[in-house]
C-alpha cells in the first residue's frame, strides 16, 4: 500500500469497512479510529427494526469480533472537531491533535430535529444504540399515539416497527 499510518474518523459500519478493506488488502500499518461513542462498534441498520421491535437485544448488533481481528487503535469517546490539512492532523474535542498520513472520513449523518423538540418529553431521534433503547423504552410503555417525522428509510422503518408492535 502506498500510504503510511491511517486515521479513520468514524467507527461505525463505513469506518470499520474501510479498516477491514485496508487489512484485507495487506495494509499492516497503524490504523487509528476516532469514535465519539464509548462502547463496542455495532451494526446500525437493525436499530430501527429488530432492536426497536424488541426481537433482538443490543448484544446482537455488536461487531466485537470484527473489531478484535483488525488490530486498531481506538480513540473512544472523542469527537473530531477540526481538520488541519496543512498540519495533517485531526483535533479532538479534548484539544489533542492526532497526526495522520492518510485520512478516512466516515462520520455518517446527523439527524435533524425540530425546533424546540429537545424540551419536550417523548421526542426521540434514532442514530445510536442509546437512542434506540430510549425510544424502545417509551414504546414499551404503549403510548396512545406515535408520530414519526421524516419519510426516509429510518422513519419508514420506525413507523413499520411501531405498526408491527400494534402501536397507533
Amino acid at each position: 500500500m502506498p500510504f503510511g499510518a491511517v486515521t479513520i474518523v468514524g467507527g461505525s459500519l463505513a469506518g470499520l469497512t474501510a479498516a477491514q478493506t485496508l487489512r484485507g488488502e495487506g495494509f499492516d500499518g497503524t490504523i487509528t479510529v476516532v469514535e465519539p461513542e464509548l462502547g463496542d462498534p455495532y451494526d446500525r441498520p437493525p436499530l430501527s427494526k429488530e432492536v426497536l421491535a424488541g426481537t433482538w437485544g443490543p448484544e446482537r448488533v455488536v461487531l466485537g469480533a470484527a473489531k478484535a481481528d483488525l488490530d486498531l487503535t481506538w480513540e473512544r469517546g472523542h469527537h473530531a472537531v477540526r481538520l488541519d490539512l496543512q498540519d495533517r492532523s485531526v483535533q479532538l474535542g479534548d484539544g489533542r491533535r492526532l497526526p495522520f498520513e492518510t485520512l478516512v472520513l466516515a462520520t455518517g449523518a446527523t439527524p435533524r430535529t425540530l425546533p424546540g423538540a429537545a424540551a419536550l418529553g417523548g421526542v426521540h431521534v434514532l442514530r445510536t444504540l442509546d437512542d434506540c433503547l430510549a425510544l424502545r423504552a417509551d414504546l414499551d410503555a404503549e403510548p396512545d399515539r406515535v408520530v414519526v417525522v421524516g419519510a426516509g428509510f429510518i422513519g419508514a422503518e420506525v413507523a413499520a416497527t411501531c405498526r408491527g408492535r400494534g402501536l397507533p
